[in-house]
């Protein structure tokens, strides 16, 4: 949604109190929100409290939202707030890992890329490991980045950083992968496929 879209639906939510409009609203932001969410809180169910949390108090103050110049920003950093209010209210301490729940690569799988298909589960396994051995930071700038596909000013703007250091954490969390996957290159060469040796140099 572009941001003259997004002024346009906001505009008919507080001063026409539409309710279909919140509705388009609430169907486009619901789902990511959530994962957002669940950068910070352990459980779907949490997060799900957090983002139904954060829908009321924006209905709460309807009459503000219109002068909020970057909303999308100011929305997700809402999430990102009230997640980690959510973890001090319920006492619940971080583990210090980021929660990743299903990462296979960190490039994304392409499923019409036969060479990339080629990695296999136990290099997922792998690069799940150290994901969630990266420093808390670091690697929540990478799910972000990667997973959320979150622009650096984004990134910058919800965790309070510059962009300079959100691609600073990004590219020593693409550096410990990549050390993790020469590692593994090396090791297991020769039970490597010609294909997928080729995959697995152009990273490293």
């Amino acid at each position: 949604m572009d941001p003259l879209q997004l002024r346009h639906l906001l505009h008919k939510i507080v001063v026409k109190n539409d309710e279909r409009a919140f509705s388009l609203f609430f169907d486009y932001y619901h789902t990511r929100l959530i994962r957002l969410s669940l950068l910070f809180v352990p459980r779907f169910d949490q997060a799900e409290e957090v983002v139904a949390d954060v829908f009321l108090k924006l209905l709460g103050k309807r009459e503000s939202l219109l002068a909020i110049e970057n909303f999308e920003g100011y929305l997700f950093k809402m999430v990102k707030n009230e997640s980690i209010s959510f973890l001090r209210a319920d006492k619940r301490q971080r583990t210090g890992n980021v929660l990743v729940d299903d990462i296979q690569d960190y490039l994304m799988v392409d499923h019409d890329n036969p060479e990339k298909r080629m990695i296999n589960s136990d290099l997922g396994v792998l690069l799940h490991q150290v994901v969630e051995k990266l420093p808390p930071k670091r690697g929540l700038v990478f799910k972000m980045v990667k997973d959320e596909n979150m622009s650096y000013k984004q990134v910058g703007e919800i965790l309070e950083i510059s962009e300079r250091t959100v691609e600073v954490h990004l590219k020593l969390a693409i550096k410990d992968l990549r050390q993790a996957l020469s590692q593994y290159y090396q090791e297991n060469k020769p039970a490597i496929p010609l294909s997928k040796q080729r995959f697995l140099s152009i990273l490293l």
